[in-house]
């Protein structure tokens, strides 16, 4: 009896071994038992505090509502998804040389950097201002849509810089500024095998500065360790700026450094 016991007890160990060893190498949860140690995996779950930015965010969405059934016409493409920041229609105030127009509607387009506008004289169809014709724009706060303030966007001759973008203050200081300028790329999309001319729109940003002791702007790489060092000369931002911060939420980390850099 006592053999045939210890016999049954070496059975369950090597089971209950081999599950967890199979465990281990397939990547599947397991808990934290003296077998397994600290080093264990305990979850396969995504770091849901990773920060993601919210014109992406919206976009995306466009394109999955939009799914296979709409595209505009690129070239010789095909495109799914919108070129337009938060989409269409936004009420806005645009800024140019020859003109100010307060309280209309306009679309941002990442792809061309081209600003459709809206007015009484004009509801139904959009106008649109070429690249360069309008100094800037401020889309109004629209929270329903991740609007949470409202967008600021002057475009790169006024900020001293050769490139045809509109950048987006972030953050305006008394010596330093911070910056975003979106684009749209034309992506390939993964989900097509068949169509050669199928696209979709891509959206992308970086984040830039302004000091005015320099001329221009300078784009900032966007890593925790990049911005540190490239500010350590002009002053430590460690006190406000940490890794933690910025990977909950990137821009927020970075106003901050910026309100301190500015003291």
């Amino acid at each position: 009896m006592k053999v045939y016991s210890k016999f049954m007890l070496l059975c369950m160990l090597s089971v209950i071994i081999t599950v967890n060893a199979d465990s281990q190498q397939l990547g599947h949860p397991v808990a934290i038992t003296q077998n397994n140690g600290a080093s264990a995996i305990v979850s396969m779950a995504p770091d849901s505090r990773a920060w993601t930015d919210p014109a992406l965010n919206h976009n995306k969405l466009l394109q999955q509502q939009q799914g296979d059934g709409g595209y505009r016409l690129v070239g010789a493409y095909k495109v799914m998804g919108s070129p337009f920041l938060f989409g269409e229609h936004h009420k806005a105030d645009m800024f140019a040389t020859e003109a100010k127009a307060y309280n209309i509607y306009i679309s941002y387009n990442t792809y061309n950097q081209e600003v459709e506008f809206y007015s009484t004289s004009n509801p139904d169809k959009p106008l649109v201002k070429e690249t360069g014709t309008v100094d800037s724009f401020i889309i109004q706060q629209n929270v329903s849509i991740g609007i949470t303030s409202s967008l600021k966007f002057v475009y790169g001759s006024v900020l001293g810089v050769k490139e045809k973008y509109y950048f987006q203050e972030v953050y305006k200081g008394s010596n330093y500024s911070l910056y975003k300028r979106y684009k749209s790329d034309l992506g390939y999309v993964s989900s097509n095998y068949i169509q050669a001319d199928l696209r979709q729109f891509d959206l992308l940003y970086d984040y830039f500065y302004s000091d005015t002791t320099k001329p221009g702007l300078k784009k900032l790489k966007t890593n925790f360790s990049s911005i540190t060092k490239e500010f350590k000369d002009k002053k430590d931002i460690s006190p406000v700026f940490t890794d933690e911060e910025f990977t909950a939420n990137q821009e927020a980390a970075l106003r901050k450094a910026f309100e301190y850099l500015n003291l």
